[in-house]
């Protein structure tokens, strides 16, 4: 048919030539005949086109008109309907029908599986750009591989074509004739085998009697029955137990790839009987002695009892087409096989080395190497041509057979001959002009070079004289400053003297007895104290206070007085007249017009995007009031990001425009209730209709704000205890509605922090609550539905919400509050403020109701009203309160010290305390207050407390049962007040021995002012130690050197480093490079130990092994950013995923610290990562056990030898990996250093 054109002068000579094949057919005769593609993939791949031998010429469209050519699939489709065959069925054929061995109908979507024995040639002009056996999966997965196929098989009749014809044929051609069989499968879902030739009979015979052998020993296998040669089964849709295999180790689930390994090596076991003879197969074909154990033998060796010859069928291996038996075969060989067989065709997606699973089977190289010769043996007698068993490479790139002319083949010889005498003179030729051009290009690099040279030189020198420049600006602007501070130091110095000589004074003396007198009289934190400040403000700003009084700040005073106390007066009267400096929150918001009669089509229309699967669904419960239902959706549409939610809109039988609400706004679900049900049921109603994982109840009168809903979903899922969370409620002014609300044991609330500035610390850490608003409330939906919805009892409407977390709780779950989701609330207008009368009276009958249902709840586990709102506000009524005071808020990415109180934070968190922080600079420094906060950390910052910490400590001291002070410096400054104010157990952590640390690297540089500091060091820590209750170090080193000296000091070595999770690092070698540091350089031990490393150690390592040294730390200076040394890549501060990256990357950890103290967070850290480490002694101090995981060295000699040995030793590289790895879990685990502390906090 492709040469129609070449022989026929017809205008559609293609289309004349089926209607002239169709006129041989009888009336119901079927017209088969197969053409190449048009398309096919291996044209696109390169191939040459089959009749005109050129590349891509029928994808480019055939030039001449006659010539030969093929057709794509509709191409074809066409001229088969045009010729009168009305019933047609065409077929892919892969690699093409000149070697068919996978035909397949459009019916049957094909697996990577079916094509992967596939082998295909390519004409001797091809030129090959691409392997078309890689596409075929992407071919697939898009539903286009027919569209692509390389041929078509086309059956046409006039009349019905067989309706059971097969989905798929396939046929392995290079087997020989003995063993060629041909698979079909069947509409009817049967499987058939056949012989393609009579010799092979015997071979599908073979097939059917192994299998019935299989499965007679117990091993479970799909059994097909032999009819009139002839073997069926019925077609199983399960998935491949390669695939699965495959999939397991793409995902590194080694427990799972052992697993299965075990479950083929019992199946092996009950194959058949077993012997341990020295005769086996592997002998008999001269491929090991008889000396060599392989262990068991298989009698009758199954070799198709692989992964890619089983499925798997309720978590069990059943085993399929078992046409190979070989006797006398390793079992060890099998198994070999199988996993060599999916690395084979999976290893570059595999995430677990070839090699991790060789090694767990205890199969040596030597005995893998016999293996592959074994295999070889067995395969090679029984195919017609050689190529990769695997079906990867392979390529034939001609398929034409030389004519056998003698006379072309004389002429071949004779242009032979003159071919390779002009090749002779070509090379000569060639080689001449190489070597020109080497000169030409010599000289053109020398040129270059020198050019290079004289623009670095001048831009060096341009360099030079603007950092001049730059460094006088400097000079003058630092004389400057220090003139500046000399002369701040003389006025501080002056008022100093004056502070003391007014401290010495006969009237300060005297004071003092009135201050005393005071303080018995008027007590610290009274209302006779509080009144006094009242009066003294007034005196010293009369204006603005009367400015300021009004009936509802009047009222609001005493409201405050009662929820918080006096110091709670005290500050809010301080933010009314001086201010707390602390920004409000700036709210977005859409102007609400209800003064406009507004039709539909005064309104925008909005589109709700439509979702298949919501994660959410918000329910928004309305009854009229369109302009806030409207603004309100509007809001979702503009914040909610990409998240996937849908609206659900319960009508409650309105009357306004909201009976149009689908006509303005698009994509939302609308229930129109046909009675009114009032707000509780209509909320249970609507909530039936929820298809997402949580459902969000939210006031039709309220405006989210921008990202309110991600934090929502990371809070409930980061905890599967967490069943509701609510947001922070907002009044359009501003000021906060409600941070999550208290319940006492009167059955009365408060909406904690009502009117408060809503930014303040104490309204914006995460937290449990006794109960959240419905204004914004989202519940599982799980859980909703085990709840039963709001509770009926509370119909129409309120405390239904409170109702709702009380039986949250029952349910095992808890509820919280999260700052970052921002509601605005317009409260009251759903139903105004009066509680006398309408709907909103039902808010004093209900409230009796609660109290009825949860009054034994209440009386257990909630506090009489008023009392103690800072235990109330969280429910930490039955907590332990943690108090940690450090320098400022730690940035966990930065230092080891700051990552170990980060850890330390988040394992009181996990233990259950409420924990508190307070940074001695009071700054909200970002990210990292947000993480605390989110954590669950309510973090003290502001003006305010910088101010009144104490007065904080006073009121709340005691609910405070711990104190957890970090470091010297700061803890001297909080010691005596937290002793005055509170009974806690104060515990001291100073992280290392300052003046231990200074004394040493007084030993190192011999300076006089450094052992005068290391003796101030230590009165002060001294001071600190016997002050506190229990004092932590992160080594036995401290412990020792403190005992040394007092041995009455209570001290405990502690673990400085906490991991809840660990990885799995598989430590490859061979893919890592370079040497790593890493460590702050605001630590002066690590700037000496890096500059030490350059000038003494890195010069005669990087000449050995030409190491890359990588330098990670914040705050290097510029004798470290400005190194231009060879091989050294200074990195500075990078992100935690970077830093991740690194260590994963490099391939050893360098710790050459000469002085410091304590446990060195960076050597942890590299034992986290599982990456050998080469350090000091000082670098491994107080690390028990190190010398058996890492290299310690001190002499400057012996450190080299040992990087430059350990850098190329790849099995002990492994090893040190591995223990790593089990130190780490062992030592530094939440549950190891919970062992080791917590008998302090019992």
């Amino acid at each position: 048919m492709e040469y129609a054109a070449i022989f026929s002068d017809a205008v559609e000579p293609f289309r004349d030539f089926i209607v002239d094949a169709a006129k041989f057919l009888k009336a119901d005769g079927t017209l088969l005949f197969a053409i190449e593609n048009q398309y096919g993939v291996k044209y696109w791949c390169g191939a040459a086109e089959d009749h005109l031998q050129e590349p891509f010429a029928g994808i480019k469209g055939y030039k001449k008109e006659k010539t030969a050519r093929t057709f794509s699939k509709a191409a074809l489709e066409r001229l088969v309907e045009e010729a009168g065959l009305k019933q047609h069925r065409i077929y892919g054929v892969l690699p093409d029908y000149k070697f068919p061995t996978y035909i397949f109908s459009e019916e049957y979507k094909p697996t990577a599986s079916d094509m992967e024995n596939i082998a295909y040639t390519y004409g001797k002009n091809s030129l090959l750009v691409a392997d078309e056996k890689s596409i075929y999966q992407d071919l697939t997965d898009n539903d286009v591989l027919m569209f692509f196929a390389n041929s078509f098989l086309v059956e046409a009749s006039a009349e019905q074509l067989n309706a059971n014809a097969p989905l798929l044929v396939t046929a392995r051609g290079e087997n020989k004739a003995e063993y060629r069989i041909i698979t079909a499968i069947y509409p009817d879902k049967t499987v058939a085998k056949q012989a393609a030739h009579s010799k092979a009979q015997k071979h599908l015979l073979q097939m059917a009697e192994n299998e019935r052998v299989l499965a007679n020993r117990g091993v479970h296998v799909f059994q097909g029955e032999l009819k009139n040669g002839v073997w069926t089964r019925p077609f199983y849709n399960l998935r491949r137990a390669d695939t699965c295999f495959s999939e397991y180790l793409k995902h590194a689930e080694l427990n799972e790839v052992w697993k299965m390994v075990e479950e083929l090596r019992e199946n092996l076991l009950k194959s058949s009987e077993i012997s341990f003879d020295a005769d086996n197969a592997l002998v008999q074909r001269g491929i090991a002695s008889p000396d060599e154990s392989f262990g068991a033998i298989l009698e009758h060796g199954y070799v198709d009892m692989t992964f890619y010859n089983a499925f798997v069928d309720e978590n069990r291996l059943v085993f399929f087409d078992q046409e190979w038996m070989i006797p006398k075969l390793p079992l060890e060989f099998i198994l070999y096989y199988a996993v060599k067989s999916v690395f084979q065709r999976c290893g570059s997606t595999s995430a677990v080395s070839f090699e991790t699973v060789t090694k767990h089977l205890n199969i040596s190289k030597s005995h893998q190497r016999m293996y592959d010769a074994l295999e070889e043996e067995i395969w090679k007698p029984l195919f017609l041509r050689q190529g990769d068993f695997y079906g990867e490479g392979g390529y034939c790139t001609q398929y034409y057979t030389t004519p056998k002319i003698e006379q072309l083949r004389e002429h071949s010889d004779a242009l032979e001959k003159e071919n390779q005498q002009l090749n002779i003179n070509l090379q000569a030729q060639l080689n001449s002009n190489k070597q020109l051009s080497n000169e030409i290009k010599d000289i053109k690099q020398n040129v270059a070079e020198l050019t290079k040279q004289t623009e670095q030189k001048q831009k060096d020198n341009i360099f030079l004289q603007h950092k001049l420049l730059a460094e006088q600006e400097t000079n003058t602007s630092l004389t400057q400053q220090l003139n500046n501070q000399q002369g701040h130091i003389e006025l501080l110095l002056e008022s100093d003297r004056e502070l003391e000589r007014i401290k010495n004074s006969r009237s300060w003396r005297y004071m003092g007895y009135v201050w005393q007198i005071r303080d018995v009289l008027i007590p610290c934190g009274s209302k006779r104290r509080m009144l006094g400040k009242i009066i003294v403000k007034f005196v010293k700003h009369p204006i603005r206070f009367i400015g300021k009084c009004s009936p509802a700040r009047i009222h609001k005073f005493f409201m405050t007085l009662r929820r918080e106390g006096t110091e709670g007066v005290s500050r809010r009267l301080d933010d009314c007249l001086i201010g707390n400096n602390i920004q409000t929150t700036q709210l977005v918001l859409n102007e609400v017009n209800l003064a406009a009669q507004k039709t539909a089509a005064d309104y925008e229309v909005l589109y709700v995007p439509t979702q298949d699967k919501p994660v959410i669904s918000i329910v928004i419960p309305v009854y009229n009031q369109f302009e806030y239902t409207y603004l309100c959706i509007k809001s979702i549409l503009e914040n909610s990001g990409d998240i996937a939610y849908e609206i659900i809109i319960a009508d409650d039988c309105s009357t306004d425009l909201t009976t149009k609400i689908d006509e303005i706004i698009h994509g939302v679900h609308t229930i129109h209730n046909e009675s009114n049900l009032r707000f509780l049921r209509n909320c249970n109603n609507a909530a039936k209709q929820a298809r997402g994982q949580y459902i969000l109840f939210l006031n039709n009168d309220t405006q989210v704000q921008v990202d309110w809903l991600a934090p929502l979903i990371e809070l409930i899922e980061r905890d599967d205890s967490i069943g509701m969370v609510g947001s922070k409620l907002v009044y359009p002014d501003g000021r906060l509605q409600e941070a999550g609300g208290i319940l006492w044991q009167d059955g009365s609330a408060w909406n904690y922090g009502n009117r408060a500035n809503p930014d303040e610390p104490e309204f914006n850490y995460v937290k449990e609550a006794d109960y959240i608003s419905g204004a914004a409330i989202m519940i599982r939906k799980s859980l909703w539905e085990e709840i039963g919805g709001f509770d009926e009892r509370f119909v129409p409407a309120y405390c239904e919400d409170s109702d709702l977390a009380f039986e949250v709780r029952k349910h095992g779950c808890k509820v919280m509050y999260q700052p970052k989701s921002v509601v605005v609330h317009f409260e009251g207008i759903s139903n105004g403020t009066d509680t006398t009368s309408g709907q909103k009276a039902y808010q004093v009958t209900n409230q009796k109701k609660f109290l009825e249902k949860w009054q034994q709840e209440l009386q257990e586990n909630h506090l009489p009203n008023a009392v103690d709102p800072f235990c109330a506000r969280e429910r930490s009524v039955h907590k332990k309160i943690l108090l940690m005071v450090d320098h400022y808020v730690p940035h966990y990415d930065k230092d080891a010290g700051s990552r170990t109180v980060y850890q330390y934070l988040q394992l009181f968190v996990n233990q259950g305390f409420s924990v508190k922080f307070i940074g001695d600079n009071f700054f909200a420094h970002q990210p990292y207050t947000d993480t605390l906060q989110q954590m669950g950390v309510e973090v003290l910052y502001g003006p305010y407390y910088a101010k009144h910490w104490k007065d904080w400590l006073k009121e709340n001291g005691k609910d405070i049962g711990y104190v957890f002070l970090n470091r010297p410096h700061i803890s001297v400054k909080y010691i005596d007040a937290v002793r005055e104010f509170t009974n806690a157990r104060v515990i001291y952590y100073g992280h290392d021995l300052h003046f231990l640390r200074i004394h040493r690297e007084y030993e190192l540089d011999g300076q006089k002012e450094k052992l005068e500091e290391s003796e101030k060091w230590k009165e002060q820590e001294l001071y600190i130690m016997r002050q506190a209750d229990m004092n932590y170090y992160p080594s036995m080193i401290e412990e020792q050197a403190i005992h040394e000296i007092d041995s009455k000091i209570p001290v405990k070595a502690i673990t400085a480093y906490v991991y809840e999770k660990f990885m799995d690092v598989v430590y490859e070698p061979e893919k890592r490079e370079g040497i790593l540091f890493v460590g702050g350089f605001g630590h002066a031990p690590n700037l000496d130990a890096v500059q030490w490393f350059l000038d003494k150690i890195y010069p005669d390592v990087y000449k050995n092994i030409k190491a890359d040294f990588y330098i990670v730390g914040s705050k290097a200076p510029d004798e470290i950013t400005h190194i231009t040394t060879e091989g050294v890549i200074v990195k500075g501060f990078v992100s935690e995923e970077e830093l991740q990256q690194l260590y994963n990357s490099c391939k050893l950890v360098v710790v050459p610290l000469r002085y410091g103290a304590g446990v060195k967070g960076k050597v942890v850290e590299a034992l986290y990562y599982g990456i050998p480490i080469v350090t000091t002694s000082v670098g491994a101090e107080g690390i028990k056990g190190i010398e058996d995981i890492a290299v310690v060295e001190d002499q400057e000699q012996k450190l080299i030898d040992a990087i430059c040995k350990v850098y190329q030793n790849d099995e002990k590289l492994i090893k040190m990996s591995e223990k790593s790895q089990l130190y780490v879990r062992e030592k530094f685990s939440t549950d190891a250093v919970w062992d080791i502390v917590k008998e302090d906090f019992e």
